[in-house]
């Protein structure tokens, strides 16, 4: 261990010298380690010259057995330190600390320090069976290999070859599921996930020909979890969907520190990011709105931590999910607030192309909220949502679709006491065909000829109407559903006042 702290502390630069002298600034013992180690030219010094070096006051109160005790855990905290610093430096950004280990001890074969290379890669060896990295496998045993070898060690290399075959094969079957799920992503973009059965399938059988290694049981689930939960085949098959999460639960808890098809730094905080996530879409499809809006809370949250590496997350999709997880939940203000943070986000940005959809968010909010308006002119959003439909009539593959922003322009002429207009859209024929698919068409055209129709009867015609919908939302299975129906009640509710 001696020789290891050596090694490392003489690989410091000038700057990381003075980094690591300022992290023990407060502990005169760790600075003295330090200085001892500055001038040490023996790598092969013994524990009694460090000892007595950093000790020298206390020598004479304190056996030496005490004070070699104290030396080995102060010894470790500055290798510990010395390791950090070597992750944190720019090599470290892009490996993960098993990659660090692996290529400082593939450096060290060509020094003197052999044997203790030896000893740390077969420990990384050990560490990387139990969290099914395959992707580092071969590399280390072909070194383990390559040392004994060196050492004419030949008779430890019989199990180790054996062992080299099969990580081979793993990393093989790892790369493959990789690959299949690239063909994945493509196949469900154009055509849909139900014409990737034979894909599933295949992965499938590579987690029953390796079922001692969770991982590629846990990259089923996940895959098969998160493209069937977002498709519209199987928006009412969410029993299918269920077992997938239940069983990747179940593996996930098991086995925090085994990665999924992506083996690289963080991959541990991203696994945890997507399986929120991906948690918050099972539970909003299911209308479980206020444990959707927990978990996006937590997936919020866990971006914008201080020095979060999910950062790259912070995006409109990411601020477009919570506000819509907290409209659901009724979390309206919490929802506006969300909103006033993207139009910020996206001035800071210079996004200004895509300011309209951050205030036809806003226009959302409003209609489901009227009459409180959170202060905004109703014709500005408007004119908003107009442009907005604009952009996305040509678009693919955006957060709010044409048909839903039509039928949010719908609610806000209505509001507006604009059913004339209102009532042009509704006979148009992809809205006609969209809100039809969620139940509420012709709830709607029944809303405004009770609004245009005789005052005197309109109570009782607009009470008969909020049982129609009532009775419809006991029977609504799809977000979808839920959030034209809560509008059509809502709106009912604050005309009958």
């Amino acid at each position: 261990m001696n020789k290891k702290l050596y090694d490392d502390f003489k690989k410091l630069n000038e700057i990381e010298s003075s980094e690591l002298n300022f992290k023990f600034k407060d502990s005169p013992v760790g600075l003295k380690l330090i200085d001892f180690l500055k001038n040490c030219t023996n790598r092969n010094f013994k524990n009694s010259d460090a000892v007595s070096f950093i000790y020298a006051e206390s020598r004479e109160k304190s056996e030496y057995a005490v004070l070699e005790n104290r030396y080995f855990k102060l010894r470790k905290k500055i290798h510990d330190e010395l390791l950090k610093s070597t992750s944190d430096n720019q090599t470290g950004e892009f490996l993960t600390k098993e990659q660090l280990v692996l290529y400082r001890n593939k450096n060290l074969t060509s020094g003197t320090n052999k044997e203790g290379a030896y000893k740390e890669l077969m420990e990384l060896e050990k560490e990387c069976w139990k969290k099914n990295i395959f992707e580092l496998l071969p590399d280390i045993i072909d070194q383990l290999i390559f040392l004994n070898q060196s050492f004419n060690r030949l008779e430890r290399n019989v199990v180790l070859f054996e062992r080299l075959e099969k990580a081979i094969n793993l990393q093989y079957d790892i790369y493959r599921c990789q690959f299949i799920s690239r063909k994945l992503y493509e196949i469900n973009y154009t055509k849909g996930i139900k014409f990737a059965k034979n894909e599933l399938a295949t992965i499938k059988e590579l987690s029953e020909k390796n079922k001692e290694y969770p991982r590629f049981l846990m990259c089923y689930h996940h895959i098969s979890l998160y493209y069937k939960l977002g498709s519209q085949d199987y928006l009412h098959f969410q029993q299918v969907v269920s077992r997938h999460l239940t069983a990747f639960k179940k593996l996930f808890a098991k086995n925090p520190e085994i990665p999924l098809l992506s083996y690289k730094v963080n991959y541990t905080k991203f696994q945890h990011f997507h399986f929120n996530h991906i948690t918050m879409f099972y539970h909003f499809n299911r209308c479980e709105f206020n444990e959707a809006y927990h978990f996006m809370k937590d997936s919020w949250d866990l971006v914008h931590n201080n020095d979060s590496v999910l950062k790259m997350y912070k995006t409109e999709s990411l601020y477009f999910n919570l506000a819509t997880s907290q409209c659901m939940a009724s979390r309206f203000t919490e929802a506006n607030d969300t909103i006033n943070l993207f139009v910020a986000f996206l001035k800071e940005n210079n996004q200004f192309d895509k300011l309209s959809f951050a205030y036809v968010q806003k226009a959302r909010i409003v209609s489901d909220t009227y009459p409180q308006t959170f202060k905004m002119d109703f014709n500005f959003l408007l004119d908003q949502v107009d442009e907005y439909l604009k952009k996305v009539k040509k678009a693919e593959n955006v957060l709010a679709s044409f048909e839903d922003t039509l039928a949010l322009k719908i609610k806000l002429l209505i509001i507006k006491q604009e059913y004339e207009k209102a009532s042009k859209i509704l006979v148009e024929r992809d809205i006609r065909t969209y809100l039809e698919q969620v139940g509420v068409h012709d709830l709607m055209v029944e809303l405004i000829q009770v609004l245009e129709g005789s005052a005197s009867v309109k109570n009782k015609l607009l009470d008969d109407l909020s049982k129609k919908v009532q009775q419809r939302r006991h029977k609504a299975t799809t977000p979808g559903d839920f959030m034209h129906l809560n509008w059509i009640q809502n709106h009912i509710k604050y005309l009958m006042r």
